[in-house]
């Protein structure tokens, strides 16, 4: 499991890194306070919604396994399939992509600073690691992976062009394998949670409804990117989430079945703004160019 994890999210990165020539930022770089403020948004706004909901009278009483996958998810930014999401609904993948960039090294500040302020007093034992291990363990799965993708993008173009594609599938069904393998020998424990734990439940869905506020809000007026800023709000990084359980608390089997359950939360959270945005697309210009 934890190699198929590593994998999984290795490539995802390195196709990150492959992906438009030379990661143009275009229009980004003339709105540093813009981005500043989706970064700032993404990896310490919704923390802090998932904090004050697990404060509020709804979080208490929960299991340790949901509130803790809640706020983990919560700390995690940059999905992996930001992307695709974008182009279902024609939104911008290319500033999704060049977003999820940023806030994948901006992880590593996030996450060292947020894994020692979860509020989840039996999760103490998992969580009994030092900032330092967790932003190198962000930075090998992160960011390394990214830096190979963006080198090989830069000094082997034709090479990148051709294999790119082939890349970005093969990074894609990893991913989805692992969610699915994960799903399966988790199944029984993912119902018996979200069943036992109803309000755990509808906190993960809250927060995905949250999130996709947020981002709208952030997003300002441009049709694109009112389909795109949501995305990247709401799509948390189940992989690196899994990643971080995994090498912290290999058998904290519960804990990963409620992880499962918030990606399942968030699908379902996220259909009716998939299709709201589906039947308002229309020809779309890049902004981030």
């Amino acid at each position: 499991m934890s190699t198929l994890i590593s994998v999984a999210l290795f490539l995802v990165m390195v196709a990150l890194g492959l992906h438009p020539p030379a990661m143009p930022f275009g229009r980004m770089k003339h709105r540093p306070a813009w981005l500043l403020q989706v970064l700032l948004t993404t990896c310490f706004g919704i923390p802090v919604a998932a904090l004050l909901l697990l404060r509020s009278p709804l979080g208490q009483g929960l299991s340790p396994a949901m509130a803790t996958a809640l706020m983990v998810m919560a700390i995690c930014p940059s999905a992996p399939l930001i992307s695709l999401k974008s182009r279902q609904v024609i939104g911008n993948p290319a500033l999704a992509t060049r977003l999820q960039l940023c806030s994948s090294c901006a992880a590593i500040l996030s996450v060292p600073i947020w894994i020692h302020q979860l509020p989840i007093d039996a999760a103490e034992t998992v969580w009994s690691i030092s900032a330092k291990d967790v932003a190198a363990q962000v930075f090998s799965a992160q960011v390394v992976p990214l830096l190979v993708g963006m080198s090989l993008r830069q000094w082997c173009s034709d090479w990148a062009e051709r294999w790119n594609p082939i890349v970005q599938k093969t990074a894609s069904t990893l991913l989805l394998l692992l969610l699915a393998v994960v799903l399966i020998a988790a199944l029984p424990k993912v119902s018996l949670t979200l069943i036992a734990d109803l309000r755990g439940a509808f906190l993960m869905l809250l927060l995905t409804l949250i999130a996709l506020l947020l981002g709208f809000a952030v997003a300002g007026i441009d049709r694109a990117e009112r389909s795109t800023i949501p995305l990247v709000m709401a799509m948390r990084n189940p992989g690196l989430a899994l990643l971080l359980v995994q090498r912290m608390a290999p058998e904290a089997s519960e804990l990963k079945a409620a992880i499962v359950g918030y990606v399942l939360m968030t699908a379902i959270g996220m259909t009716p703004f998939l299709h709201w945005r589906k039947r308002l697309a229309g020809p779309v210009h890049d902004v981030s160019q």
